[in-house]
């Protein structure tokens, strides 16, 4: 099992298992969970067993499996969850997150020894069939191989179709014969094997294995599974046990000959060549199981029949194959937009029509595309609560963060690159946010602190903000620090709204912090997360009162990478102003422009808006004179109209969003790049920090 493919795969699910674990681990904290629920937890830790055993992770699988017999205690009312079990559960699968983690950056495992003494020490000793302790196989100790002196060494030889015997022990229970195919196209084959091994064997001993083991390995396993079984469960109980597993086509569970039976070896012959009725033949529409007369199945029962039954409904691809897709349909927009320009079809005509239908499939395919690169804001968040606990935890401080639109969906990439800022958002609340509980509570606000992430959709833009209830930002402490550090003069400091105030804080070093740790400062990784929220195109607002908490808002576009711009001349360049930032064009005289306090501004029905010159702008000259009449761009930043000047307007044109490298990506005014029609490149303007950056100078 240690194939590049297996181990991204195995990477991939447990990720997923873990995932959903800690979000029903969440759940359960606030309210009392459904009995389908806990099922879904147990489902999640029996899963991370089996394939963490499959791989050979013998930590992972060991942990895991504590937490499963926990979980079956739950899930059969023979324990009862309580606040500190939830609490056990959850570090137990914090673990398994930064074990999972470890694998991915192929360093060693961290233990979690001391987790699982813990979790079994609140489990009763099993009556009847004893689970198996040891679950580090295959190959490994605790595996049928090893148990049985290394016969499994011999088998190997046999190929596919040999069986793999096993001294018989001293077993007086059932020899039960159990056949099984695994679902076409299901992945890692052979590990779901060894996962079903590893459930049989909870009820059992196995006796012979055909595959065996070694071939499970080695990539070349078939799906058919054939095991001897010594048990005193009913067949029928142990026919849905094992058909219940994930990727289970069929299974069937009849007796076996006992050793000493002269069709012990009839019986061996025929784990070779049977093949298992479908279990599921009422739901997939093909022949199902003999009847109890002993009516054979016949062929048409086999696992070729059920796999045309239960096609392959999902795929896995690769993050990169999705970029490099979706990379492609970008130029492939360019190059419809130059088709267009380079034939310049009569309406009606034959080439305009086959333009036409040549857009929409372009348009269709960009939008599928887009769709299938979305992910809800729910796939990182157990991830923050992690970091919450762990930041929490080591502080001393009780918190609770309350994440609300987890339904909301954004770019793959996107999502990405928030998480790094928003944790760098949740420690400096948790550090220096929060207060502690005594001075909390000297306060008269709650000994627990609170945290809230909340994701809505504004128009066409995704609004995500995270607040505090704690001790809050002074303005003007801020533009005290800021003028004692020399950032700037007193004069200009005073000039700066309460809102242009806290914004300090984003500047690389600044911080009011009084104590050093290395958790955290005001101001102390902030520059990262308006750096990474304008390299998204999107923008950063920080509000703030003191005694009574801080907010930040993110306003992100949900998708970045194929956008509509505006395409505008200034200064001699092209420039590219995104849509979605846009209100409204129009045509300003020079004469209806004003100067009031420092700024020229307009009288737009009721709005005061402030004009500004894009080409004087990028130039370094504000007060650039305004021909008579030019077109501008009208947007808001927070309550305030902005109209941005420029020399003409050629047009609106979808682009692709190429990201800027460093040392261009420093520059806020910038969102990215794009190549034009005409190979022309166009830097894309971001109007809103484009005007910040402005007001600072």
């Amino acid at each position: 099992m240690e194939s590049p493919d297996f181990l991204g795969l195995f990477i991939s699910e447990a990720r997923e298992h873990i995932e959903g674990q800690a979000a029903l681990l969440a759940r359960a904290r606030a309210s009392a969970l459904e009995r389908e629920e806990i099922h879904d937890l147990f489902r999640h830790a029996h899963s991370i067993k089996g394939m963490a055993a499959a791989m050979s992770f013998p930590p992972m699988s060991a942990l895991a499996h504590a937490m499963e017999d926990l979980l079956h205690l739950w899930r059969d009312g023979a324990v009862t969850p309580t606040p500190e079990t939830l609490e056990l559960l959850t570090r137990a699968s914090d673990r398994l997150s930064a074990q999972v983690d470890a694998i991915a950056a192929h360093s060693d495992l961290p233990g979690g020894e001391e987790i699982e003494r813990q979790i079994r020490a609140l489990c009763p000793d099993p009556m009847g069939d004893a689970p198996v302790a040891s679950t580090a196989w295959p190959g490994g100790a605790g595996s049928p191989e090893s148990r049985a002196g290394g016969r499994g060494e011999s088998a190997a030889g046999q190929g596919e179709a040999g069986a793999n015997p096993m001294p018989t022990p001293d077993d007086p229970r059932p020899r039960l014969l159990v056949d099984i195919a695994i679902r076409p196209g299901a992945p890692l084959p052979g590990a779901r094997a060894v996962v079903i091994l590893k459930r049989l064997e909870e009820h059992g001993r196995v006796l012979e294995i055909s595959p065996s083991l070694h071939v499970l390995a080695t990539g070349h396993f078939s799906g058919r599974l054939r095991v001897v079984l010594a048990s005193s469960v009913a067949p029928d109980r142990l026919g849905s046990i094992a058909g219940d597993l994930p990727d289970v086509a069929a299974c069937h569970v009849a007796p076996a000959a006992s050793p000493d039976d002269a069709t012990a070896e009839d019986d061996r012959r025929l784990m070779q060549r049977r093949a298992p009725p479908d279990r599921r033949a009422s739901e997939a529409g093909v022949p199902g199981r003999a009847n109890e007369e002993g009516r054979g199945a016949g062929p048409e029962s086999t696992g070729e029949g059920v796999g045309r039954a239960e096609a392959i409904s999902t795929i896995r691809v690769a993050t990169e194959r999705m970029d490099h897709l979706l990379d492609g349909i970008g130029e492939l927009i360019l190059d419809r937009e130059r088709l267009k320009r380079a034939l310049a079809p009569e309406p009606g005509s034959r080439e305009a029509e086959i333009l036409e239908g040549f857009g929409r499939t372009v348009d269709a395919l960009r939008d599928e595309v887009m769709t299938m690169r979305l992910l809800p804001f729910s796939s990182i968040v157990p991830r923050l609560e992690r970091a919450v606990r762990d930041l929490a935890g080591r502080l001393g401080k009780d918190v609770d963060l309350d994440v609300r639109g987890t339904e909301v969906s954004l770019d793959r990439s996107t999502l990405e690159e928030m998480i790094d800022p928003l944790q760098h958002i949740l420690r400096n609340s948790i550090d220096h946010g929060l207060e502690a509980v005594e001075e909390r509570r000297t306060v008269g606000k709650p000994a627990r602190g609170r945290i809230e992430i909340e994701l809505s959709r504004r128009d066409e833009r995704v609004c995500l903000a995270v607040s505090d209830d704690g001790r809050g930002m002074d303005p003007q402490a801020l533009r005290r620090v800021a003028v004692e550090r020399r950032m700037l003069s007193r004069e200009s400091a005073m000039r700066l709204s309460d809102e242009e105030a806290l914004m300090l804080v984003t500047i690389p070093g600044f911080s009011t912090a009084t104590r050093t740790t290395d958790i955290s400062g005001r101001g102390v990784g902030m520059d990262v997360v308006r750096m990474r929220v304008q390299k998204l195109g999107g923008h950063l607002i920080i509000r703030s009162q003191v005694g009574v908490g801080t907010r930040l808002e993110m306003d992100l576009p949900p998708t970045v990478t194929v956008t509509r711009a505006f395409l505008c001349r200034a200064a001699g360049g092209i420039f590219a102003v995104p849509v979605s930032a846009v209100q409204a064009t129009f045509q300003v005289r020079r004469d209806s422009v004003q100067a009031s306090q420092g700024e020229r501004v307009l009288r737009r029905g009721d709005d005061l808006v402030t004009v500004l010159p894009l080409g004087g702008i990028l130039s370094g000259d504000r007060a650039a004179p305004f021909p008579d009449t030019f077109p501008a761009l009208v947007y808001h930043v927070g309550h305030r109209a902005y109209a941005l000047g420029v020399d003409e307007i050629l047009g609106e044109e979808p682009i692709v969003v190429k990201p800027l490298r460093h040392p261009l990506e420093l520059l806020p005014q910038y969102a990215g790049a794009a190549i034009l029609n005409d190979g022309q490149i166009a830097l894309i303007v971001d109007p809103v920090n484009l005007t910040r950056t402005a007001r600072q100078a």
